[in-house]
């Protein structure tokens, strides 16, 4: 494999029309020579910038910030039950909350504290007057009229008006994390303000809440001896009634409604115990009337009787079967065990009905009693009809009594902890983190920052003015008969220099000199001009983007001949020396690479597209190139059906076996399978003469491209003169 050279650029169509983008190459190389020639301009500016920089720390006023963090909870510690002021419970209404007391912090009540008790109003800091220039403006407005003369404000006031230009109050993003940031020009008066700003903050929600707790607890105390005599007012009216309709009550429960509810229980419970009974004595009439089993009930199963018999039962009857099998039915022995058998089986059947005997007794005894309760539950129930006329009145005035007893409660036990809420501090504030003394200023930037960005602004502006010179050329516009200086010097190496172009912006890849054995050449004699041009051919193949593993290339000549064929094989054989090619012959008027299989090819890639043949099988191998050849159509093709577009893409899609395909085309105006192919293929070279190479001929060859002229890579020049 080569190494692949510096890339080229490919030359593309805008559009279906003939119009081509011009390549635009900036050329770095000159760039940097023009920089390097304005060197002393940019060293100049970029001294400028630093010694700007330099006067700009010296002169700038230097602030040092320091920062203190407090962590604010929306909810307020639970030191009593119920606060005076309760907490929030949605996140959204946390967030809103702590943003309030964001705006708090940086109040006028909070600053005014720190202002009194830092001594602000007489430091020259906060309570220096306006600018020279700004007294005397106001001085002129005042005499002429535009504005009245000012009184002397006071020094409190200015020096809050100006400390609040020093404070910042700022919640961290996803937290209740508060930071409180006071610039200064004093480092230790930095950090001494921000504490002070905390602990002003503090204070004033200590005092907030105590207030509040003090304004509630006044209000509800005023209110204690109008609900208690409303409290026992409703009480002694209850006591009243229950007196006058002889209503006595236990346990919170009236008398006869506790007895009532006892004999409704006992009642349920004897229906039920008297169902439960009818149950079983229907089961074993059931069963005894019934041909079944004579012991298939639950009770009989229970009965340690019953299953004596039956295991006794069970014994003889495994008797008499192992007798009746050796002895026979008339047997003596055997009639004995069935006697046997049947007398276990009236003993059976009697058991059973002193059971059914038992729970007939049981289900009369269980309906007498249900019996006798439901007429007891019928005789207090119209008894307690009276008492119920009268509970209606009742609960109406024991709802009153316990209305007015709840309130008064509600506000005797809120009086008593809004009064101690006003001596606890409940806020839920801390300092998480205090200020300590700044070890660096916050304006202006750190020197090493400041010097960087002078420096670096300086080199651009200095590389700017070197630039805009009018001299410089412009590196990104592409010279103008680069091809024909190119032709004159017969196609020599130009390796340093920018590659040249054709007249539509085509790149062109190599220029081959006239004369024959151009395969020889590049097979045996690497180091000739021939093999030294199809190499840049390749490479710049390689180099492409788009694809480099398995590439395929279409070689097709601008102006019709047979230069597109020689190229295409020229290229192939220098790429067979290390892989494995495929060259396609897409030519069907000259078929111009049928010497190299005319001995053994009888089909082509059509054959393959039909499903005639296998492409393992047509393609001919050439021992002089290590080539792999196939035509596109041979002459001993036979088509069996119509032949579609898909066909082809799938044989094509074969050649993906192979490490490189070449396809060789001529005339993209005659043949129509070499635009089908190049619809294929990954990249396109053209192939023009080095006397012969128009704008117009390229433009014919692109516009016919259409939109698969973004494939070309670039052009080859074929007949140049040797230099």
């Amino acid at each position: 494999m080569f190494e692949a050279p510096r890339q080229f650029k490919s030359a593309v169509l805008a559009n279906a029309d003939t119009a081509t983008i011009p390549s635009t190459e900036i050329d770095f190389g000159k760039i940097w020579s023009t920089l390097w020639q304005g060197r002393t301009t940019i060293l100049a500016t970029a001294a400028l910038a630093l010694f700007a920089a330099v006067l700009f720390v010296l002169a700038a006023p230097h602030r040092f910030t320091a920062v203190t963090e407090i962590l604010i909870e929306p909810t307020d510690l639970r030191a009593v039950a119920n606060e005076a002021t309760p907490s929030s419970q949605t996140t959204d209404t946390q967030l809103l909350q702590v943003d309030s007391q964001v705006r708090v912090l940086t109040s006028d009540d909070v600053l005014r504290r720190v202002v009194d008790a830092e001594g602000l109003a007489h430091d020259p800091e906060f309570t220096r007057g306006p600018s020279l220039l700004r007294a005397w403006f106001g001085d002129i407005s005042t005499a002429l009229g535009r504005r009245q003369a000012l009184v002397k404000p006071d020094p409190s006031l200015a020096a809050l008006n100006e400390f609040r230009r020093h404070v910042q109050a700022k919640r961290a993003e996803r937290t209740y994390v508060v930071d409180v940031s006071v610039n200064s020009e004093e480092p230790a008066k930095a950090a001494r303000l921000a504490n002070a700003v905390a602990q002003a903050y503090l204070t004033e929600q200590t005092d907030v809440r105590a207030d509040a707790a003090r304004q509630v607890s006044r209000s509800l105390t005023g209110r204690l001896n109008e609900l208690k005599q409303s409290v026992q007012s409703a009480e002694d009216r209850v006591q009243a009634f229950k007196v006058s309709h002889n209503i006595v009550g236990a346990n919170g429960q009236l008398v006869n409604e506790q007895q009532l509810a006892d004999l409704n229980n006992q009642l349920a419970a004897a229906r039920a115990r008297t169902a439960a009974a009818k149950a079983r004595l229907d089961q074993i009439e059931a069963v005894q009337r019934s041909k079944a089993d004579i012991g298939a009930f639950p009770e009989a199963v229970q009965s340690q009787t019953i299953t004596a018999l039956r295991s006794q039962y069970a014994e003889v009857m495994r008797r008499e079967a192992e007798q009746t099998t050796s002895l026979g039915d008339r047997h003596p022995a055997v009639i004995e065990i069935v006697a046997q058998a049947e007398r276990l089986k009236r003993m059976i059947a009697d058991e059973v009905n002193r059971i059914a005997l038992a729970a007939r007794a049981d289900y009369e005894s269980a309906k007498a009693n249900e019996d006798l309760l439901a007429r007891s539950v019928d005789t207090l129930k119209q008894s307690t009809l009276a008492t119920n006329a009268a509970m209606v009145t009742l609960r109406e005035l024991e709802r009153d009594v316990q209305a007015s007893r709840a309130v008064y409660e509600a506000f005797l036990v809120r009086a008593r902890e809004t009064g101690e809420q006003e001596r606890l501090d409940t806020k839920n504030i801390q300092v998480i983190s205090r200020a300590d003394l700044p070890l660096n200023r916050s304006w202006p930037p750190s020197s090493s920052l400041i010097a960087l960005a002078a420096v670096f602004l300086g080199v651009a502006a200095g590389a700017g003015l070197t630039m805009m010179r009018p001299n410089m050329p412009n590196p990104a516009r592409p010279r103008s008969g680069a091809v024909s200086a190119q032709r004159k010097r017969g196609g020599s190496r130009n390796s340093e220099s920018a590659t040249p172009e054709l007249a539509s912006g085509v790149p062109v890849l190599a220029v081959m000199p006239q004369g024959k054995g151009l395969l020889r050449d590049v097979v045996h004699n690497p180091g000739s001009r021939v093999a030294v041009a199809i190499r840049q051919v390749y490479d710049a193949v390689r180099a492409s983007p788009v694809k480099r593993d398995n590439p395929s290339v279409m070689v097709v000549a601008s102006g019709g001949g047979i230069d597109a064929a020689a190229v295409a094989l020229t290229l192939a054989a220098l790429a067979a020396a290390t892989q494995r090619v495929l060259l396609i012959d897409a030519d069907l008027e000259r078929r111009a690479l049928a010497a190299l299989d005319a001995d053994h090819s009888d089909a082509g890639l059509v054959d393959v597209a039909v499903g005639r043949r296998q492409l393992s099988e047509t393609v001919i191998r050439d021992r002089d190139t290590n080539l792999n050849v196939i035509p596109f159509v041979s002459p001993h093709s036979r088509r069996d059906r119509r032949i579609t577009d898909d066909d082809i893409k799938l044989a094509f899609a074969q050649t993906g076996n192979f490490d490189m395909v070449v396809v060789a085309a001529t005339d993209l105006s005659r043949d129509p399978s070499a635009r089908f192919f190049a619809g294929l293929v990954d990249h396109i070279v053209l192939v023009s003469k080095a006397d012969a190479a128009d704008a117009k001929a390229v433009d014919a060859v692109l516009s016919a491209l259409g939109l698969n002229a973004r494939k070309v890579r670039g052009a080859v020049l074929t007949d140049a003169e040797a230099a």
